[in-house]
């Protein structure tokens, strides 16, 4: 195994900040998605740059697509044969509606979930693969299309199941809802220069770094948004009874530098996305967020190597796709791999939650995975901020360990043959897309 660490451009930094949610008192948004739902970014591989979001879909437990029928109206339509090919997804003893998610009865009597009042399905045959959008694709991923493209589709009037939350969030004129990384959530943010949004639970100590979020004068209250007036006789947004600030200290909506400043400052979310116990997000200076353990020990994914030019060490700028991620899965690391990669374990008691999943590894241990990546420690970090595992690469020649069918990393087949070695790649957990 030949190993090759690329320059960091900077030295590893004290952690100043610790997880960026949970200030006091601030209103607790609910989670993105029931448990044992999935959400799986879909992206397109443009030759020699990052892969390019396209949209969220919903999975099952695995990760795999769940789909609605464009004839489902006020409840399911899907029943007998229909119910075979296409076996409704149902809801648990113990499982809960929230928010977009909803429990429906089907005409049998079972409970089905339902997504903005869709019922969900499963289906029973294998999960059609199209061709790529162009010849620089990467893979042949099944996901990357628009969502309902007939391409894609099992069958005529079935559509992958996309996640839009936007769609049924009201908020006023002003403010938008984005996905944001680094809070682990959608939040909120100014429309006009995108800037993160905060609930404060007590005035800044500091006022001059923080802006006050203002209603125009002919502005109403809408959802969960509210309007006060100020001790200036300006009127101030408010989220669930929370008035809302910008930080003067951000400067692009993947900054949460104002929940590092204030203590009793947290992103305003409309949703939160879940964690495991023993994670969490540590922003450090200069390199921003890292996904951690709660011990500091930066969190790590390994991954198929792209040729990509540029990006690749900035914030935001490592990024893989979802299917690449799941092909590699535990058996890209075993035997000698493990003396310096630890998988971070998951609990008896874990289960697939969000962008979340459990991985059961050959010798019977639970393992981690986030957005489809295997999730590993590295025994050459040995305090919070160290992330000596980054920007390595593995090439490896044959298949000496049986771990991996090498022809899905681009240089061999499980037989050995070989001439130019497979490459895979780790660097820190990708939080982004």
């Amino acid at each position: 195994m030949l190993r090759t660490k690329l320059s960091l451009g900077f030295a590893a930094m004290a952690l100043f900040a610790g997880a960026v949610q949970g200030a006091d008192k601030a209103p607790v948004a609910p989670y993105s998605t029931p448990p044992e739902f999935t959400l799986v970014d879909v992206t397109r591989f443009i030759s020699n740059m990052a892969d390019r979001y396209l949209w969220r879909r919903i999975g099952d437990a695995t990760g795999k697509p769940l789909y609605t029928f464009d004839q489902d109206s006020g409840g399911s339509t899907c029943v007998d044969e229909c119910a075979k090919e296409f076996p409704p997804y149902l809801a648990g003893p113990k499982s809960a509606p929230t928010g977009d998610w909803s429990i429906i009865a089907r005409p049998d009597g079972a409970k089905q979930w339902a997504y903005q009042g869709k019922p969900l399905y499963r289906y029973s045959g294998k999960d059609p693969v199209g061709m790529p959008l162009s010849s620089n694709q990467s893979t042949n991923d099944p996901d990357s299309v628009n969502p309902g493209s007939k391409v894609y589709s099992p069958k005529a009037g079935w559509k992958r199941a996309a996640f839009t939350p936007e769609t049924s969030v009201q908020v006023p004129a002003g403010i938008e809802m984005e996905s944001l990384a680094v809070a682990n959530g959608y939040g909120f943010v100014t429309a006009d220069a995108k800037m993160p949004i905060y609930m404060l639970t007590s005035p800044p100590k500091d006022a001059a770094q923080w802006t006050p979020v203002y209603a125009p004068g002919t502005a109403l209250p809408v959802g969960d948004f509210a309007i006060s007036t100020r001790e200036d006789g300006k009127r101030q947004w408010m989220y669930k009874s929370t008035p809302l600030y910008t930080f003067k200290g951000d400067y692009a909506t993947s900054d949460l530098n104002g929940a590092a400043a204030n203590k009793s400052a947290q992103p305003a979310l409309a949703y939160r996305h879940f964690m495991p116990e023993g994670i969490t997000i540590n922003i450090f200076p200069i390199r921003g967020p890292v996904m951690t353990t709660t011990k500091g020990l930066s969190i790590y994914t390994q991954t198929r190597y792209h040729l990509q030019y540029g990006g690749r060490r900035t914030r935001d700028g490592f990024r893989y796709p979802y299917v690449d991620a799941k092909a590699v899965g535990t058996k890209g690391c075993v035997g000698e791999c493990l003396k310096y990669w630890r998988p971070v374990e998951a609990p008896a008691n874990a289960h697939a939650w969000g962008f979340w999943e459990v991985e059961v590894r050959d010798d019977g241990t639970r393992q981690w995975a986030y957005k489809g990546a295997s999730l590993y420690t590295y025994i050459g970090d040995k305090k919070p901020g160290d992330i000596e595992g980054n920007n390595i690469h593995d090439i490896r020649y044959g298949d000496p360990e049986g771990s991996i069918d090498l022809s899905i990393t681009g240089g061999t087949d499980a037989k050995g043959r070989n001439s130019t070695g497979s490459g895979l790649y780790w660097h820190l957990a990708g939080l982004y897309f």
